[in-house]
């Protein structure tokens, strides 16, 4: 079982209050959605078991779990956050933003337990 925190990031070039302030949001919940609804071959399409494996993992977002201490966690069994990892490392980025290698990190290194912070906070790359 691999857990996520859901986390929604600020731009921080929009200060709260800002008329843009929440439609600049990161949010994981979105991204994971966008992830798994694009085809893994774009030319192709979706496959009848890539469309079952993603909804898997988006019927496992519409459980996600409330924590009063953590937020939003998703939580996945070791295929669906595989087939996570596969579409979020195959997911075209319309834009260069630290909060997406965040996102991505902490896709990548998920464990049972919810991260406190969040991996590469920098947003630099680690190896």
């Amino acid at each position: 079982m691999k857990r996520i925190l859901l986390r929604s990031l600020p731009d921080p070039r929009f200060p709260r209050g800002d008329p843009q302030y929440e439609s600049m949001r990161v949010d994981y919940r979105s991204l994971i959605e966008q992830a798994i609804r694009v085809p893994l071959d774009r030319q192709q399409g979706a496959t009848i078991d890539e469309m079952r494996r993603g909804i898997r993992v988006l019927d496992a977002l519409d459980k996600v779990t409330w924590s009063s201490t953590d937020g939003d966690i998703l939580e996945l069994e070791d295929a669906d956050w595989q087939f996570l990892k596969t579409k979020v490392e195959k997911m075209p980025w319309a834009m260069v933003d630290r909060r997406f290698v965040m996102f991505y990190d902490e896709v990548m290194e998920a464990t049972d337990a919810v991260r406190e912070t969040m991996p590469g906070s920098d947003g630099v790359a680690t190896v």
